[in-house]
C-alpha cells in the first residue's frame, strides 16, 4: 500500500506542479486517461492505476478513478490472445492482422536493429610482447549487422557482442536459429543478471554447435524472473589466419518467453499476413503483397510481379539474356540429344516488352556423346555401369575380367548429357529468400555450369558427389599418409563481380574447405589426395555474390548474373564402386573386394608379376603397388617398422657421430599460447599438447571439443588425435566450471624427419627466438595430412631441441615470441625446446686432460668436459690417478748430460790453456838463447818455429810413449817445476851462420 500511496500522492503533485506553471486548462474527460500497471510489490501483485494519455493536455477535475487491484505479476495469457488491461482485465484473441506470443516477444525483421538491441564492438590486446597480430583498426566488418531477415556477424580480430536486456516477470525461456558455419571462429551465448554476472546452471551459458552451409540449428536456453541480459558473442581467434575467407554467423529468429503481460497484439509485417488469434503471421506468396498488419495479401495486377514477403509489387522488366537459362538434354530413344532454352521460374520478366530478347531456338539434334570411361550402353537414351568383375572398353560394351586379375574402378566424368547417379545439385537460400526452381548445376555437354535467376540473392549453388569408399588400408610410408585416391578435375571461374567457389570435404569427419577460388580464372585442373578408405562425400558451392558484405540496393544484377563456375572432366581413382576401363593382375589372387594386396613391404614387380621385397631401409604399407619406386625411403632420422611405416625410437645419432637420447622427452606435453583479451576482459589463448616420438605405447596426445554433447551428431568432432593438435581455450567466468575447449586442430600427424647440422637462424630472428647455437639444435619435423584453402600443402609443425645442461627435468618449450601462438603465417609452427636432454653423450677423446702435481708418488688425474655435452660416469673416465716420480723424468735425463757437457769443457778449457803455456815458454827461450857476437846479425826470427824434430831439440827426459794425463801431472807438479837456469835441453844443433858482410 505504501507503493500505491507514494504514486497517487506524486500524481497529484505533478498535477498540482502543473497547474502552477500553465493557463487555464480544459478540465479532462474519462477518455483522456488510460491504465497501466504499477511495479510488483512484495506480495507478487500490482494496481491498476490511470493516467493522463498526455499530460498538460487538459486539467485533471474529480479524482481520477479509484486504483484497484490488477492480475498477478506472473499472470500472461496465451498465445495469440492479449490482456485488456483497459476494459476486462480478461484475455482476447488478437485480430485478424495482428499476432502474440502472450508473454512473450519474438524478433524476425531485421530490416534494421530492434528497440531494446544493442551492438557492442570490442578490441583484442595481447599479453605476449612482440606479437604479429595485426589489428586492422576498422572493426565495422565484424559489427553484427540486420539483414532484412537475419542479422549478422563476420568473425574477425574485433569481437561482437549483440545485446538485449528482458525483464521476465516469471521464468521463461529464450530461442533463437542461428547459422555457424566456420569452426575455427568462436560463437558464444550467454545469460547474465543486470550486474553482468553468469546466471548459476549450465544451460545459461552455450557454445553453439557448427551448422553446415544453409543448415539453421536452434537453441533453447531456460530464463529466470527478474532481469536477464542476453549476449550473442563472436570471435575470430585467428581464423583469417587459418582460412583466406570468413563465413558470416547468422541468427534470423530470436523469441522470449516470461515477459510481462502483452496489452495489445503486434501488427504483422509488411509482405505478411494473419487471420487472428495467432502466434505468428505468414508470408505472402509470390506475386501477392500485403501492408503493414493485413489480414490477408493482394495479388499483383497483370505485367506486375513480387517475391516472396514483398510489401509492393513491381512492374515486370524486359526479358533480358539473364531470364533463360540453357542446359544439354537427355538422349532420347534415338541416342541424340540438343542445347534446349528455357525461361527462369517464376517468371518475372516481359516478353512482349518493346526491348525483350527473344527465347532462341533450341539447338539441332545430334548423336549422343559415348558413355563416360567405365559405362556402358543400357539403352539409347542412358548408360550404366558393368556387372562385378566386368570393365567396359572404348566401345562402351561390358568384358569379364581374365583370370588373376580384379577390375580397377574409378569414377569418371567427361560427357555430361544428364546429372550422374551419384551426384546431386540444389540451391540454399540464407535467410527468408527462396532460390529459383533452375538454380544450380546444369549439365552442358562437355562442363556442369552453374545458374541461377536474377532475383536469387544470397543463395549457394550446392553441387555433391558421394563416393561409397576405397579400397586398401590406410598407412604411413616416410611418416606421411598413403594416398589411397586422388579426386581430380577441370574448372574455370567468372568473377565479373565478387564471388567465390569453394571445394569442401568430409574425409575427416566434417565438411572442411579444401580450396577456395575467388578470381576470374582460365581452366586449370585441380587434384586432391584421399588417405581414408571410408566414404566421402565432395562438395562444390558457388556463390554469386558477396552476400553479406554488401547492400543488395547497390548490387548492379548485370555484373552479378555474369559470374560463372564451370567444371569439367572429373576423376575419382581407386573406388570400391564404378566403372573400371581396364583390369589389372593379382599376385596374390582374388578376394570379394579385389586382388589381394601384397604384404607389408613388399612390392608388384612388373616383369614377373609377383610380390618382391622392397629394399632394406624402405618401407610400403600392404597394397597392390607396381614397381620398385612404390617403396619409400624413410626419412632422416627415423627407421622402418615391419616394412610398414617409419618411425623414431627417440634416439639419434648426428652425422658427426654425437648420441642423442631423448627417451626421457617422450610422452605427452602441455604448451599454452598467448593469452588475448577483449576489451571487456574475456580471455582465450591456444593449447598445444605434443608428443615427440610417440614411441612404444603411448597415447597420442588429444585435443577435446566439450562445447557441446551433440557435436559428434552434427558432423563435428568431440575429440581429436594427433602428435602435435591445438584447440582453443576459453576459461570461464566461474572458477568452479571447466575451462571451454573447441576447435580442435592437428598441426601434425606424422613425424616425417629428424634433422641436425642445418641452419634456421633467419627463421629464429624473424620469429624473435634466440639463435645462439642455434646450428647445434635438434629439428623434428611434423607434417598434417589435410590441406586447407590458406594451407594448400598442409600444416608443418617445427620441434627444435637446444641443448641447455642447466634445465631440469625435461625442460621448457617456448613459442616464438613475435609470432601470435606459435605460427607467422598460419602453416608453420615452431616450438623451442630448451632440455639437457639435447645435449649429446660425451665422448672420452673430447675431455681435456689435466694431470695434478705429484705427491707421494700418486699423480691426480682432471678430466673436463666440453660445454655442449653429457658428461660420462667417473667409471668410464678411470683412471683417475697414477704413479709417478719426485723429478720429472726429463729432467732426470737432463742432469748427467749436463754434468758430462760442463766436465768436458773444462777439461777441454785447461787443455787450451796448457798448450798456449807451452808455446809461450819455447818462444821466450828461443828468445833468450838467441844473442850472438858483435857484428852478427840474430838469427832468424822464425828459428824458433821450426819443427820439433827429434835431431833439433832433445829433452832431458826422454819418454815418447808418455800420456797426456802424466803429462798434466807433471806440469802441476810441485817437485818438477821449471826454474829459470834450468836447461832442459841435452844439445843444441844450430844451423850455419851467416856472416854480417
Amino acid at each position: 500500500m505504501f507503493v500505491l500511496h507514494t504514486l497517487i500522492s506524486l500524481a497529484f503533485l505533478a498535477t498540482a506542479t502543473f497547474s502552477f506553471t500553465t493557463e487555464a486548462l480544459r478540465p479532462c474527460h474519462l477518455d483522456d486517461f488510460k491504465y497501466e500497471y504499477t511495479e510488483c510489490d512484495s506480495d507478487g501483485g500490482r494496481w491498476r492505476v490511470s493516467v493522463p494519455k498526455e499530460p498538460g493536455l487538459c486539467q485533471p477535475g474529480n479524482s481520477p478513478s479509484v486504483p484497484e487491484r490488477g492480475k498477478e505479476c506472473n499472470f500472461a495469457c496465451n498465445t495469440g490472445e492479449y490482456l485488456d488491461i483497459q476494459g476486462d482485465q480478461q484475455c482476447h484473441s488478437c485480430p485478424p492482422g495482428t499476432y502474440s506470443l502472450g508473454g512473450g516477444i519474438r524478433f524476425d525483421d531485421w530490416q534494421t536493429l530492434p528497440p531494446g538491441f544493442a551492438v557492442k564492438t570490442e578490441h583484442v590486446s595481447h599479453t605476449s610482447w612482440g606479437s604479429r597480430f595485426k589489428h586492422k583498426g576498422n572493426c565495422s566488418r565484424a559489427e553484427w549487422k540486420p539483414r532484412s531477415s537475419y542479422i549478422m556477424s563476420v568473425p574477425g580480430d574485433c569481437p561482437s557482442n549483440l545485446l538485449f536486456s528482458a525483464k521476465l516477470v516469471r521464468a521463461g525461456k529464450v530461442s533463437f536459429e542461428y547459422q555457424y558455419t566456420d569452426p575455427e571462429t568462436i560463437f558464444h551465448f550467454m545469460v547474465q543478471n543486470d550486474q553482468c554476472q553468469a546466471l548459476d546452471g549450465e544451460d545459461n551459458d552455450k557454445w553453439p554447435a557448427v551448422t553446415t552451409e544453409g543448415k539453421w540449428a536452434t537453441i533453447v536456453v531456460e530464463l529466470k524472473s527478474g532481469m536477464n541480459v542476453l549476449q550473442w558473442r563472436t570471435i575470430g581467434a585467428l581464423s583469417e589466419m587459418m582460412h583466406s575467407t570468413v563465413s558470416p554467423i547468422l541468427i534470423r529468429k530470436i523469441e522470449i518467453t516470461g515477459v510481462a503481460y502483452t496489452s495489445e497484439c503486434t501488427k504483422c509485417a509488411n509482405g505478411t499476413y494473419s487471420s487472428g488469434g495467432t502466434s505468428f503471421c505468414q508470408i505472402c506468396p509470390v506475386n501477392t503483397f500485403s501492408n503493414h498488419g493485413a489480414s490477408q495479401c493482394l495479388p499483383c495486377k497483370d505485367g506486375e510481379y513480387s517475391e516472396p514477403g514483398s510489401a509492393t509489387c513491381t512492374e515486370k522488366p524486359p526479358c533480358t539474356e539473364f531470364d533463360y537459362y540453357s542446359f544439354q538434354t537427355a538422349c532420347n530413344k534415338d541416342g541424340q540429344t540438343q542445347m534446349t532454352h528455357r525461361w527462369i521460374q517464376p517468371k518475372i520478366c516481359n516478353e512482349k516488352a518493346g526491348q525483350s530478347v527473344v527465347l532462341p531456338v533450341n539447338g539441332v539434334l545430334d548423336d549422343c556423346p559415348p558413355c563416360n570411361p567405365g559405362m556402358h550402353q543400357l539403352n539409347m537414351s542412358h548408360c550404366g555401369y558393368c556387372n562385378e568383375n566386368q570393365f567396359a572398353d572404348s566401345q562402351s560394351v561390358c568384358r569379364d575380367c581374365a583370370v588373376s586379375t580384379s577390375p580397377k574402378y574409378e569414377v569418371h566424368y567427361k560427357h555430361w548429357t544428364g546429372m550422374p547417379p551419384n551426384m546431386t545439385t540444389r540451391c540454399i537460400s540464407i535467410g527468408m529468400e527462396s532460390c529459383s526452381n533452375t538454380a544450380g548445376w546444369v549439365p552442358a555437354g562437355d562442363r556442369l555450369r552453374t545458374s541461377f535467376g536474377l532475383r536469387d540473392n544470397n543463395i549457394f549453388l550446392v553441387l555433391v558427389l558421394k563416393v561409397a569408399g576405397f579400397r586398401g588400408e590406410p598407412g604411413t610410408v616416410d611418416g606421411k599418409p598413403i594416398t589411397l585416391s586422388t579426386i581430380s578435375f577441370e574448372l574455370d571461374l567468372h568473377c565479373e563481380s565478387p564471388c567465390q567457389l569453394i571445394f569442401l570435404s568430409d574425409a575427416l569427419g566434417r565438411n572442411t574447405v579444401l580450396q577456395t577460388w575467388e578470381e576470374t580464372m582460365e581452366k586449370t585442373v585441380f587434384s586432391h589426395e584421399i588417405f581414408t578408405n571410408e566414404s566421402v562425400t565432395f562438395t562444390w558451392a558457388f556463390q554469386p555474390d558477396d552476400f553479406g558484405l554488401a547492400d543488395p540496393g547497390d548490387e548492379v544484377h548485370t555484373s552479378r548474373m555474369k559470374n560463372l563456375a564451370q567444371i569439367y572432366n572429373l576423376k575419382v581413382t581407386n573406388t570400391l564402386s564404378g566403372g573400371a576401363s581396364q583390369c589389372e593382375s593379382c599376385p596374390e589372387g582374388k578376394s570379394a573386394d579385389g586382388c589381394i594386396p601384397c604384404s607389408d613391404g613388399h612390392y608388384v614387380d612388373p616383369q614377373s608379376q609377383r610380390c618382391q621385397a622392397c629394399p632394406a631401409g624402405t618401407v610400403l604399407p600392404s597394397s597392390n603397388s607396381w614397381g620398385q619406386d612404390s617403396c619409400k625411403k624413410c626419412g632422416p632420422g627415423l627407421h622402418p617398422v615391419g616394412g610398414r611405416s617409419c618411425k623414431s625410437d627417440c634416439r639419434f645419432t648426428d652425422d658427426m657421430g654425437r648420441e642423442y637420447d631423448f627417451t626421457e622427452l617422450d610422452g605427452l606435453h602441455y604448451v599454452s599460447g598467448a593469452r588475448l583479451f577483449t576489451a571487456s576482459g574475456t580471455q582465450y589463448y591456444h593449447s598445444f599438447n605434443i608428443s615427440l616420438c610417440n614411441h612404444g605405447n603411448t597415447p597420442l596426445p588429444t585435443c577435446v571439443n566439450n562445447v557441446s554433447a551433440d557435436a559428434v551428431l552434427i558432423g563435428q568432432p568431440s575429440y581429436l588425435s594427433s602428435m602435435v593438435c591445438r584447440s582453443t581455450l576459453v576459461p570461464q567466468g566461474d572458477p568452479e566450471k571447466p575451462v571451454v575447449s573447441t576447435q580442435p586442430v592437428s598441426l601434425g600427424t606424422h613425424l616425417t624427419k629428424i634433422v641436425s647440422n642445418i641452419s634456421l637462424l633467419k627463421q629464429y630472428e624473424e620469429e624473435g627466438l634466440p639463435s645462439e647455437d642455434s646450428e647445434r639444435d635438434i629439428h623434428f619435423y611434423y607434417e598434417s595430412g589435410s590441406t586447407t584453402s590458406a594451407c594448400p600443402n598442409g600444416r608443418v609443425s617445427i620441434i627444435s631441441l637446444h641443448c641447455d645442461p642447466k634445465q631440469k627435468g625435461t625442460g621448457e618449450i617456448q613459442l616464438p615470441p613475435k609470432c601470435a601462438d606459435g605460427t607467422c603465417d598460419g602453416c608453420t609452427f615452431h616450438f623451442l625446446w630448451l632440455t639437457r636432454h639435447a645435449c649429446p653423450a660425451c665422448r672420452k677423446e673430447d675431455y681435456k686432460v689435466v694431470r695434478g702435481e705429484c705427491v707421494d708418488g700418486e699423480q691426480a688425474i682432471h678430466y673436463f668436459p666440453p660445454q655442449h655435452c653429457l658428461e660420462l660416469s667417473q667409471e668410464s673416465l678411470s683412471p683417475m690417478s697414477q704413479k709417478c716420480r719426485v723429478l720429472p723424468f726429463a729432467v732426470m735425463v737432463s742432469i748427467p748430460v749436463i754434468l758430462g757437457t760442463g766436465l768436458f769443457l773444462i777439461l777441454l778449457l785447461i787443455y787450451c790453456w796448457s798448450r798456449n803455456k807451452k808455446l809461450e815458454y819455447k818462444y821466450m827461450k828461443l828468445v833468450e838463447t838467441a844473442g850472438g857476437h858483435d857484428g852478427e846479425l840474430p838469427a832468424a826470427d822464425t828459428c824458433g818455429m821450426e819443427d820439433e824434430d827429434e835431431d833439433d831439440v832433445h829433452f832431458a827426459d826422454e819418454r815418447t810413449g808418455a800420456s797426456f794425463f802424466s803429462k798434466i801431472r807433471e806440469k802441476f807438479g810441485s817437485s818438477n817445476r821449471m826454474k829459470d837456469d834450468d836447461n832442459p835441453f841435452v844439445a843444441v844443433k844450430m844451423s850455419e851462420k851467416m856472416s854480417l858482410t
